[in-house]
């Protein structure tokens, strides 16, 4: 079952220094020629597929993104991190960060509207306000969040994990090769 929450321009929120990394979300749902072709539907947005990992044995989280622009490129993103305080919400760490990065990278590259799809169902209740953000790490994406879409539209779509999506299982492994592949949190530049 796929559930699309729309969040309105001017939620508040003013803060996001002091959060360590950005980051993005992850989930899926659609054949490759129904994501690569929403602009025909007159839809310019961004999609972002977000997935999160993270490794005991490391001691890493991590996070994956498949971003997909309206003219049909595919950009692949990852990056990890091993902030002692975001260890201990271990995947949900890459999670957080990765719908960060998402919405900032959609900021950056000049989009008005992403589409965020994720796995983990607190990615977009603590954005939208519905699930209180108890802990500083929550607390902190709430609010870099909120600033965030204040600028720009963003939608929430949640699919089911480990169902076979194709995009939502590629965010998954971009997420999983970060804990040992990655380095910290790519820099985010004009792409488009």
């Amino acid at each position: 079952m796929v559930v699309r929450r729309t969040v309105p321009r001017n939620v508040a929120g003013r803060w996001w220094r002091g959060v360590p990394h950005y980051g993005q979300w992850a989930v899926g749902g659609e054949d490759l020629d129904d994501v690569k072709n929403f602009e025909r539907a007159g839809d310019a947005r961004l999609v972002a597929y977000v997935d999160g990992s993270y490794s005991h044995e490391l001691q890493k989280y991590a996070f994956g993104c498949v971003l997909f622009l309206p003219d049909g490129r595919v950009i692949e993103k990852y990056g990890s991190g091993d902030n002692p305080d975001s260890l201990a919400i271990r995947n949900v760490a890459g999670e957080m960060i990765g719908a960060m990065f998402a919405v900032k990278w959609a900021l950056v590259n000049g989009f008005g509207h992403v589409e965020v799809r994720h796995d983990y169902t607190g990615i977009a209740h603590w954005a939208l306000g519905t699930w209180k953000a108890k802990t500083p790490l929550t607390q902190k994406y709430a609010q870099a969040m909120g600033e965030w879409m204040g600028r720009i539209r963003v939608t929430f779509t949640k699919v089911a994990a480990h169902s076979h999506d194709t995009y939502n299982d590629t965010a998954d492994a971009l997420a999983k090769s970060a804990l040992t592949q990655g380095a910290g949190v790519p820099p985010i530049r004009r792409e488009v």
